[in-house]
């Protein structure tokens, strides 16, 4: 959505349309502990610590997201606009999302074309290291690049 653009004496009115689903949050940790009862209290502890998605050996974090509930009609909603508003935070933080995911790859790559750690640990800290990349992993991450700035 571009922010502030104005739609008027366009072909069609616009719309903002909209869906809500109803979720429930699930955290899922592993504990250890003599029974379900005190597994529980320790989970209730480690929430009320803020310490509950620490994800640490003893009490590793193995599930943590949204679950749609079951049985529900999916109905829009629209509602004339005159200009698209500016996109919510929750637009941006699902396109850094994405885009660490290919940064990260990229870092991969970059990282596995680097000489390894060994051999540059004498390296004076200055000194320039080869990589090749190809030209189309160049603009995929030019591309990647220019997408997070507008983030």
């Amino acid at each position: 959505m571009n922010s502030g653009t104005s739609l008027i004496g366009q072909t069609l009115p616009a719309f903002m349309v909209g869906y809500s689903l109803d979720h429930t949050y699930r955290v899922v940790i592993g504990i250890r502990a003599s029974n379900a009862d005190a597994a529980c209290a320790i989970a209730r502890a480690a929430f009320d610590a803020g310490t509950l998605w620490d994800d640490t050996p003893d009490m590793p974090l193995l599930y943590d997201d949204y679950e749609e509930l079951d049985g529900q009609a999916v109905e829009f909603d629209a509602t004339p606009i005159a200009t698209w508003p500016t996109a919510d935070v929750s637009v941006r933080a699902v396109k850094l999302h994405a885009a660490a995911h290919q940064l990260l790859a990229f870092a991969r790559l970059a990282d596995s074309r680097l000489p390894l750690p060994a051999a540059i640990e004498a390296w004076h800290p200055d000194a320039l290291v080869p990589m090749t990349v190809t030209a189309r992993q160049a603009r995929e991450l030019h591309v990647l690049l220019g997408g997070l700035h507008a983030c």
